[in-house]
């Protein structure tokens, strides 16, 4: 039972690893890893983010600091999620999370 067991496992882990979605994101996150753009703007966001986190820190949720800083978090984290790159990876990721989730609800579902 148990080497029937490991062996479909081994075999599902073959099929996920081969399906072509999660080929094609492994290939979106390297080129997105040695995309300048893509760095450059995802360390705009990522200073936003802090921008924003310190305003949080330091003045009422309904401050026009606060408000300030939400905006440009979301200027930031909009610029970065609309490159030509980031916007297929996050397409394709889409797809790969509803493999994951559709695996997850037949793998595990019964014992809920």
């Amino acid at each position: 039972m148990e080497q029937k067991l490991y062996d479909s496992l081994v075999h599902l882990k073959s099929v996920i690893e081969s399906d072509d979605n999660v080929l094609e994101l492994e290939r979106l996150s390297k080129e997105m890893d040695e995309n300048d753009e893509v760095k450059k703007l995802s360390y705009q966001k990522d200073i936003a983010l802090m921008n924003y986190e310190d305003a949080l820190k330091h003045f009422p949720k309904d401050s026009k600091e606060v408000n300030e800083a939400q905006k440009s978090l979301h200027q930031a984290k909009l610029a970065l999620d609309e490159h030509p790159l980031v916007h297929h990876y996050l397409e394709v990721y889409s797809k790969v999370r509803e493999m994951y989730d559709k695996m997850n609800l037949e793998l595990f579902h019964p014992f809920q």
